[in-house]
């Protein structure tokens, strides 16, 4: 069995992302998006604020939220069902985005794609979602009337916070870029 150069898919994942588009997608953002919780939940051991995700998305997705929502978690008895209901949120989140990047925006950037130009495009997307999660998802829907500010810059962490999200939405673009690679279609003249 041939293997295939460094950094790049083997022959059979490209098999398999050309054959079925969707579903390598689907894997591929599942794999992204557990990466980078994992890393969102170890950032504490770099100095940086953690990311629990699936939290904020379990409020959000139960209704609730405001400047004491940590208060819901006091007894323990609330928890799991917070983190479950958060989990899935979450990943379903993961899986649609992951779609919308190789369905829309792979195909928005004129890079190349081999030699690092499809990991690029996964990276510019994780930084647009940044931008997107600091500037409006994160101070007004995940953690409203905290005081947080445009960007987060004026909470309790000061820049660490927003930084972190970059370091997590980078992880996740760069697994989204390294692992969907579909071989692009020749152009016949």
């Amino acid at each position: 069995m041939a293997s295939s150069p460094a950094g790049q898919p083997s022959a059979s994942w490209v098999k398999f992302v050309n054959e079925r588009p969707i579903a390598s997608l689907v894997l591929t953002a599942v794999i992204a998006t557990q990466l980078g919780t994992y890393f969102g939940y170890v950032f504490p051991a770099f100095g940086l604020p953690t990311l629990p995700w699936p939290m904020y998305n379990g409020a959000l997705g139960t209704g609730i939220f405001g400047p004491n929502w940590g208060t819901y978690f006091e007894d323990g008895s609330n928890a799991a069902g917070l983190f479950f209901v958060g989990q899935a949120l979450h990943f379903v989140n993961g899986i649609v985005f992951g779609i919308l990047f190789g369905v829309l925006f792979r195909g928005m950037l004129n890079l190349k794609d081999s030699n690092g130009g499809n990991i690029a495009k996964g990276l510019i997307y994780g930084v647009i979602m940044t931008i997107i999660s600091v500037a409006v998802l994160v101070p007004y829907a995940y953690v409203p009337y905290q005081g947080y500010g445009l960007f987060l810059l004026d909470g309790p962490d000061g820049w660490k916070l927003p930084f972190s999200i970059l370091v997590w939405h980078l992880i996740y673009g760069f697994f989204l870029g390294a692992l969907y690679q579909p071989k692009e279609k020749e152009a016949t003249a």
